[in-house]
Order: structure tokens, then sequence, then C-alpha cells
């Protein structure tokens, strides 16, 4: 129709001119012979007796440009007819959605591509007004309405900043927009609308064409998540490793305060063990920025998570209003992850959906065994992959409060004693990032919110742990302490005296080392050795260098996290006897000097 269109009027003026010619000619012809037969018989110019072989010429001249007339008009209909399937080919094959209008904002064109992204087919819409119901609610034009109409003035008032003029075809647009009605959770869109004229310059249509974008917008969305995330990863983890020094110092002091103060002073003694506590949460903080800052250091092992999904569970919600209900099949793949990591977001989600539900109600947790593939909408690579699903039905979450879920510090919470400060799902994206997983929340206000979560299958055996090595302390035996920062070695004196140990302090590896094979050659070996694992000649280093002087050697690394050193994580896989996190308390220590069989 389009080409019968553009080329109607100049096709028939060529076919008309041609025939003038063909007939023009044939006349020309025959009245040249009719004069030369008749002049060649008589020498005269009476031609009565060949006029009729004359009008027999010139009859049989017309009957042959009539017969070509036929002719080019059949050929010219099947090249035409030709030339509409070809575009129709072209329409109906390409990958793009496409749709044509005519003049009257009638449907000429709706491809294959336009029905399986709006869902409506091409019978239903052909000869209609109605292909606005293919993308919005209520009745408006599109692009190419506009363009048809020739009222590019009213192109801001539909399309504010969202679309520009094409910088490769004339009286053409482009633009991206969000289209909510595309889908489940509605589709990203390029689209491009064009005019369409004939030959002579008329307007007779225009054509749009819309481009499905929904997953690069995502995974531009994704990366500027990550990049947000990270930058603030690197400010948080700054911020954490100088507060966790000054923490250091305080918590020291209140212990020194506890020890010295009198056993009758009970106003006092309440004070301090209130200033410990709140120092410990703020440690607790300290941990969850540095685990935030970098995702931690996950200990990968091979684990089911059918029971760890039920033990959380049970652990968070005892004693509260909410009950789970489980839908976790038996032939769910195992997960390469650090069970610990994995927990704390298992809680934090539980937790959510506890306060989400202040009535209480139930708690959904599911689980299911999938395959992603290149055409799947997820930012993972292709391969096995354990989803587990946490669904409440709680008051649920604004629409353009979803975006900024994962960000640190933003709560859709009301702040109070009981409620965290906003760092639960930034901790829970940053540990599933770092096991190579994805986090996604969907949500609708006074229905209630579901989180999935995408793991990896297990690729290695389960894990073993090592056999673990005790150290114990009797009577007055004596620690060797290596630690740069003078707080931390006063700190350690007065909790390795109060448990009943002597100590000596290196405060750098040449020192730790001279001291250790002076002590074992004077048969006066050291019980234990605590090793700073912030040292910069490497703290795994050293402990080769002490394994040198005794293959025994009860070592314990000291660090700022146990999740974001790698050494820390696996302490024991790297023959350390133990581990603790800086700043830590008597307990801390009393636990890694006596670990529990």
């Amino acid at each position: 129709m389009i080409s019968r269109n553009r080329n109607h009027h100049g096709s028939s003026r060529n076919r008309e001119f041609i025939y003038l010619i063909i007939w023009g000619f044939a006349l020309v012809i025959s009245s040249f012979v009719f004069l030369y037969l008749g002049y060649r018989i008589d020498q005269t110019y009476n031609t009565e007796p060949f006029l009729m072989i004359g009008f027999f010429l010139l009859a049989v001249a017309i009957c042959i440009g009539k017969f070509y007339q036929i002719v080019w008009r059949k050929w010219a209909d099947q090249e035409l007819r030709e030339s509409e399937q070809r575009l129709y080919s072209i329409l109906q094959g390409s990958p793009i959605a496409t749709f044509v209008l005519g003049k009257d904002h009638r449907v000429i064109y709706w491809n294959r591509a336009i029905e399986v992204l709006s869902k409506i087919k091409a019978e239903d819409v052909i000869k209609t007004t109605d292909h606005w119901k293919a993308f919005y609610n209520t009745q408006r034009p599109c692009m190419a309405d506009l363009l048809v109409d020739e009222t590019l003035d009213a192109i801001p008032q539909w399309y504010s900043g969202l679309c520009t003029k094409s910088k490769l075809i004339d009286e053409a647009y482009e633009g991206i927009d969000f289209f909510p009605v595309l889908g489940e959770k509605g589709k990203w869109l390029r689209f491009t609308a064009a005019v369409i004229r004939d030959s002579s310059g008329y307007l007779i249509g225009a054509v749009e064409a819309l481009e499905d974008i929904t997953e690069q917008k995502q995974a531009e969305e994704e990366l500027i998540k990550i990049k947000k995330l990270e930058s603030l990863g690197i400010l948080a983890g700054g911020i954490a490793n100088d507060f966790g020094s000054l923490l250091s110092a305080i918590l020291h002091n209140i212990f020194l305060a506890k020890i010295s103060v009198a056993d009758e002073d009970n106003i006092l003694e309440q004070g301090l063990e209130i200033a410990e506590k709140a120092s410990l949460q703020a440690k607790e903080l300290t941990n969850r920025l540095i685990t935030f800052s970098k995702g931690g250091n996950p200990i990968w092992k091979s684990t089911p998570l059918v029971p760890l999904l039920q033990e959380t569970a049970a652990t968070t919600i005892n004693d509260t209003n909410i009950s789970c209900q489980f839908d976790l099949p038996d032939d769910l793949w195992n997960v390469d992850i650090d069970d610990s990591h994995i927990r704390q977001v298992i809680r934090n989600l539980l937790i959510n959906a506890r306060e989400a539900m202040p009535n209480g109600g139930i708690v959904h947790i599911r689980a299911k065994n999938i395959v992603v593939s290149s055409g799947d909408s997820l930012p993972l690579r292709e391969g096995k992959y354990v989803k587990w699903s946490v669904e409440d039905h709680g008051v649920g979450i604004p629409m353009e409060h979803l975006e900024k879920l994962f960000e640190p510090y933003f709560t859709t919470k009301q702040k109070s004693d009981s409620t965290g400060i906003g760092l639960g799902l930034a901790m829970c994206y940053a540990i599933i990032k770092k096991h190579d997983g994805f986090i996604t929340v969907q949500s609708e206000p006074q229905v209630g919110t579901i989180v999935d979560v995408y793991l990896p299958e297990a690729k290695t055996n389960s894990y073993s742990e090592n056999n673990k090595t005790d150290v114990s302390a009797v009577g007055r035996e004596k620690i060797l302490v290596m630690d740069h920062d003078a707080v931390m070695r006063n700190a350690a004196e007065i909790m390795l005296h109060f448990l009943g140990y002597d100590c000596d302090f290196a405060r750098n590896p040449e020192n730790a080392l001279r001291y250790y094979r002076t002590a074992l050659e004077a048969n006066r070996p050291y019980t234990a050795v605590i090793l700073d694992s912030t040292t910069p000649e490497g703290v795994e280093n050293i402990l080769q260098s002490l394994r040198q002087i005794n293959p025994h050697v009860k070592a314990i690394i000291a660090g700022e996290d146990i999740h974001h050193h790698p050494l820390l994580a696996e302490f024991r896989s790297q023959g350390f006897s133990g581990g603790v996190i800086r700043p830590y308390t008597i307990d801390d220590l009393k636990a890694a000097l006596n670990p529990q069989p």
C-alpha cells in the first residue's frame, strides 16, 4: 500500500506517455504507408482504393498499442505486488517492533515483533486507531500521530525531555521512555518515528519503531549502583578503620576502670557496663561497615541451603508473632557460600519481614534450582543457580523507594532504638555480590514484599576443617604480643595480666623473632604469640619465620575484621591456632587462648 501510494501517480503518467508515443508512431507510420502506396500505384493522389488498407493498418497499430498497454500494466502490477511483498517481508521479519499509520491515523502495518511486545494481534488493530492501547492506559497520541498531524510543537507536551530530533534522518524523532503497561513490571523502550511521503512530497503517513532496551537499562542501573556502592564502601572502610582505633582506646580504658573500681561502687560499675555495651555495639557497627565496604572475604564451602534457611529462621523469629512456611525441595543443589555471611543475609531479610508485619503474619521462604541463560534478564553469568526467596505480606515499599533500597543508611522505617541504621540491605547486597550472586526486591504497598536471592551452584566438594589446636593457659605462662599500636599493646598487657599471664611486647617482626628465639633457647618458651595482621612485612611471613624456630609454635592472628582479612577468615588452614578481631575484649582474648574443643 505504501509503494502504491508513493508510485501510483508517477507510474501512471509514464505509462500514458508511452502509450501516446506508440499510438502516434503507429498513426504516422500508417499515414506514410497509406500515402506512399497510393502514389506508387497510380502516380496520383486518388487514394480511395487504398483507404481501407490505411484504416486497416491504423487499426492494427492501435491493437498493438493496446496489447502492449495490457502487457505493460500486468508487468507493472506484478512489480508493484513484489515490491509490496518485499516491504511486508522486511517489516514482518524485523526483530524491532514496528507499526505504520496512514494519514487518517489508522494502522496500516503491525508486524510480528510488535505483536509479541504488545500482546495485540495485527488483525485486532489494522484499520483502527487503537494502537495507543499497546503503550498507554488512557488514549493519547503516539509519536507517529504527532508526525502525521505535523504538530511538532506538541511533542514537548507529550514527550517532555524524552525525545530529540534525529541526527541522521530529516523529519524523524527518537527517544527513550518507560512504559509501565508493557509486561509484568513495565519495559524501557527506545522509539524512533519518521514521516512517510509520496513521490510528489505529500505526507501520506508515519512509521514508528520500538526497541526493548529493558535489559540494557537494568545493566546500566546495576553498574551505576555498583560504582556508587564501591565509592561509598571506600569511604566507609576508611572511617571504620579510624573509628576502630578510637574504639580500642575507649574499650581498653573502660576495662581498666572496671577492674579498678571498688566493689561497693555499684553506680560507677553500672555506668561502665553501659559504656562498654555501647562501645561493643559501636564495634559491631565498625565490623558491618568493613563488611559493606569490601563484601568480606568469604570462606567458601559447599553448603546445603535448606538447613541453613530453617535454622536461621527458627532463631530469628523465635518468641515473635511471626511464623514461617517453607517450600524447599529435597533435591536443592548445594551452594558455595560462607555460611556465616549468608546466615547474616537471611537474618536481615527475616528481620525486615518481621518489622513489615507488626501485627504478625506468615513469612514464606521458598527455594528452587534454576538455570540462567543469556535470554534471561538477570545480570548473572550463564549457569546453574539456587534461587531462594523471602516473602512477607506487610506494608510493602513504594515504587520510588525500590531503587534506593541497597544504598547504605537508606531506610523506610521510623527511626527508633529497636531499628537499625539502614545498613542491613546494603550489607546483603555486598555479601551476595561477593558470592557472585544477585539480589532483587519486588514490592507493592499494602500487599507485601518479595526478596529474591540467586546463588551459584556449588562446584567444590564439601568443606572439612583442619583439626583444631588447643592453647591452654596454665599458671603464669607467658605470651608474646607483636603489635605496632601502643594502645593495643597497653590494653593487651592489662587483659593478659588479668587472665593470669605474663607478657612481652615487640613493636616489629625483628624484635618478635629475637624474643621468641631467646626464650626458647633459655627453656622458657612462650605459650602463644599474638601477631598483628596489619604489619607491612606480612603476618604469614612472620609465622613462617617462627615455624623455622619452632615448628609447633602457637600463633594467634589479630586483625580488623575476620571476614575482611583472608588470613583471619581461614586462620586454621593457614597454620594459626586462633584469631581475634581488633579491638578485642577480654572475653575475645580468653576464647582465643582457650578454644573450646
